[in-house]
């Protein structure tokens, strides 16, 4: 391969290289955990506005008390179990985490799930599909959290280009009749639109993941029930082909 030809220029050695640097651990990540025992059903309390502590300032710059700060500045107004969430997914995101976080993230899941799958914002429910895949408790977390993390970030990507178009987004392209398609890439043959199950083949498999998981099921139900109930993904726009193959 010609190196000046890569998609990615420095290849995946560069690509390493960042993500490594972004996984460089907190520095005492526990003096921002509660205790293993917190009562979790009490912290859907709201979290207060807090000002930046000058103690804070004078600390590292990879020290948690920074991260919990911007945390709770984010959450301000929301439940203090958002802020507790998102926390010990930053945490579990770094290398060598202690397993208090995992043991506080497994238990807010267990604990409650149901409503926090219900309420928090997407950006935090496909992070916590990303930490199951990394820290969940059985196979079926760990394969249904990175198939649906997998899944929502293909299609932000795939939807964030698209959206350059200016079409709207539930819109599917027009049909070019007469003129010879363009090939895909790496050689794969085009899925046929009308009559392929390939997309009902791949949301029954995550379906199948997340029902037999209890933990996991809240979460990943409500995943997958946002792409069965928007049409502005690559799921709703080509329910137009299936259906005009069936007019």
């Amino acid at each position: 391969m010609d190196l000046e030809q890569e998609t990615y220029p420095g290849g995946f050695f560069k690509l390493m290289r960042d993500l490594e640097r972004k996984e460089a651990t907190f520095l005492d990540p526990l003096s921002a955990l509660p205790k293993s025992t917190v009562n979790l059903a009490a912290l859907w309390a709201p979290v207060a506005d807090v000002d930046r502590s000058p103690d804070t300032d004078a600390l590292p710059p990879r020290h948690i008390d920074h991260k919990w700060q911007a945390l709770q500045h984010e959450f301000t107004g929301q439940p203090q179990l958002w802020a507790l969430h998102a926390l010990v997914i930053a945490i579990l995101r770094r290398r060598t985490p202690p397993p208090e976080a995992r043991h506080l993230f497994l238990r807010i899941w267990q604990e409650q799930g149901d409503a926090l799958a219900d309420q928090l914002p997407i950006r935090w429910l496909v992070s916590a599909a990303a930490t199951f895949a990394d820290h969940g408790d059985t196979i079926e977390q760990r394969l249904g959290g990175q198939g649906l993390h997998m899944l929502f970030q293909l299609m932000q990507l795939h939807d964030s280009e698209r959206r350059l178009s200016g079409r709207a987004n539930d819109n599917g392209f027009p049909r070019v009749r007469g003129k010879k398609l363009d090939d895909l890439g790496f050689g794969q043959k085009p899925y046929n639109l009308p009559h392929g199950d390939l997309d009902k083949q791949m949301l029954a498999r995550l379906w199948r993941m997340s029902e037999t998981d209890e933990v996991f099921r809240p979460l990943g139900q409500h995943l997958l029930r946002f792409v069965m109930a928007d049409q502005r993904s690559i799921f709703g726009r080509i329910q137009r082909y299936k259906k005009h193959s069936h007019r």
